[in-house]
């Protein structure tokens, strides 16, 4: 007899996580961390339950009243009083249920689940039941009680479990040994940023391809960020050459960029790196090409002034042929930001792209998780043939690039410094490296002009 499934309705999870779904009768613990989000995981299943294929659902709670629920639910965009009214949902609130009537009430809970035949279940908390009933009693309850009710008529209970924080045991110890499948919400600290992560350490009948899934909760939800598949291209590299929106620059780089290319700009603090990423993206843009700059370190307001002091005319092309974006980079994992560029490039399709700059992420990144998304984002740049202007810090002289993996990934490296000559600061330009171009090798003189950058022989 072949099992039935029950899907999720969450479409990654249901295509890559939990192929085809849970089969009919499992007992699923969801277990986590406060805040990690297995409430609104668990809800979206009832919820896509009831929108996406109308099997009934009940939520059975002991953390939290039924107006408090709907109220949150109704902020992610789930409408569970809709679904009351129709008779597909029922809420069970026994927040205020006391140990000498917990017997009695889960009594009552079966006999309910018995007559509505619900198909969705979920269990919030089991944490609460085991410690109203005990270890003991709540082993018999899972294990005899609750799993025949679903097998019976075909139901899948998902039961909530809160883990204690730095702690890995779930719970009392005993609901992971008699349910199917065991999926842990969590936290994981990559430098400064905590990122919510999936795991499935157990589930009977599946095999899971991948250790960890990341997440994040939104308006929307539970989102799943996941890295599409990316190839390599083997097509030829394009010959067309993309001006940097400084003349002289076009000369020393015989001729400006490749389409297509990666640009390291690298340099001193105060050696203009964002005002070359604006020549780069405005003259693009004034030609008519489309221009995104993504900016993490000033806000849209200041680019927008310090074009307008170097009298570019940015107001012509802002939100037509210019996209200017800007966000703060240090409460986002590096899958995060990756997929929030690539939704940009793939939105806009920018001929030319600047991303300013690279340091601010590598102060508040796992350098390895870093250098990760750094090579997804150049196959992404590579698909699009965007010609691209990364900007880096560098305290030292432009000899040497702090951060060997975005060198590596980089076409172009163009160095900036400033050195104290005659009790004067005057800043200097090089090509370090240039492939496919008769670049020059000698070192400029340049000069930050009220007209922008100004490059000397």
């Amino acid at each position: 007899m072949k099992v039935r499934k029950m899907k999720t309705g969450i479409e990654f999870f249901d295509k890559a996580i939990i192929k085809n779904g849970f089969p009919e009768g499992s007992l699923i613990l969801v277990a986590g961390e406060p805040g990690t989000g297995k409430t609104i995981f668990t809800s979206t299943i009832i919820y896509n339950g009831l929108e996406k294929f109308g099997e009934k659902g009940m939520y059975i709670s002991l953390s939290e009243t039924k107006n408090d629920f709907y109220s949150e639910m109704d902020r992610l965009g789930m409408n569970f009083k809709k679904y009351e009214k129709t008779g597909l949902f029922k809420f069970m609130d026994l927040v205020a249920v006391t140990p000498d009537a917990i017997e009695k009430e889960i009594e009552v809970i079966m006999k309910e689940i018995l007559s509505f035949q619900p198909r969705r279940i979920v269990i919030d908390s089991i944490s609460a039941l085991t410690q109203l009933l005990g270890a003991d009693k709540t082993r018999i309850f899972l294990h005899t009680t609750l799993g025949r009710f679903i097998k019976s008529f075909g139901a899948v209970a998902f039961l909530i479990a809160e883990k204690p924080l730095g702690k890995e045991t779930i719970g009392y110890g005993v609901e992971e040994f008699v349910v199917d499948g065991v999926i842990v919400l969590k936290y994981i600290s990559l430098g400064e940023v905590r990122r919510r992560v999936m795991e499935i350490p157990k589930m009977r009948k599946r095999s899971i391809e991948k250790s960890q899934y990341e997440y994040v909760i939104t308006n929307r939800g539970i989102e799943f960020l996941v890295i599409p598949e990316l190839i390599r291209g083997e097509e030829e590299a394009s010959e067309e050459k993309v001006s940097t929106g400084i003349r002289e620059l076009d000369t020393i780089l015989d001729g400006g960029v490749y389409k297509g290319s990666i640009t390291l700009i690298v340099g001193m603090t105060g050696t203009g790196k964002t005002t070359f990423g604006l020549h780069f993206a405005i003259a693009n843009a004034i030609q008519g090409k489309k221009a995104v700059y993504i900016s993490f370190e000033e806000p849209v307001g200041q680019l927008k002034r310090a074009a307008r002091r170097y009298g570019m005319p940015i107001d012509e092309i802002l939100d037509k042929t210019l996209k200017l974006f800007s966000w703060v980079p240090e409460a986002k994992t590096p899958v995060h930001t990756f997929l929030k560029i690539k939704e940009i490039i793939d939105e806009h399709k920018p001929d030319v792209l600047v991303i300013d700059s690279l340091t601010s992420l590598r102060e508040h990144m796992d350098e390895i998780e870093l250098e990760k998304m750094l090579r997804y984002l150049s196959l992404i740049i590579k698909q699009h043939e965007a010609a691209t202007y990364i900007t880096l810090n560098a305290e030292t002289d432009f000899e040497t690039i702090p951060f060997t993996g975005a060198s590596t990934l980089s076409d172009n490296i163009i160095g900036l410094k400033y050195i104290i000559k005659n009790e004067f600061m005057e800043k200097r330009l090089a090509v370090i490296k240039a492939r496919g171009s008769n670049h020059s090798r000698k070192i400029h003189k340049y000069e930050i002009t009220d007209k922008g950058v100004r490059i000397y022989e």
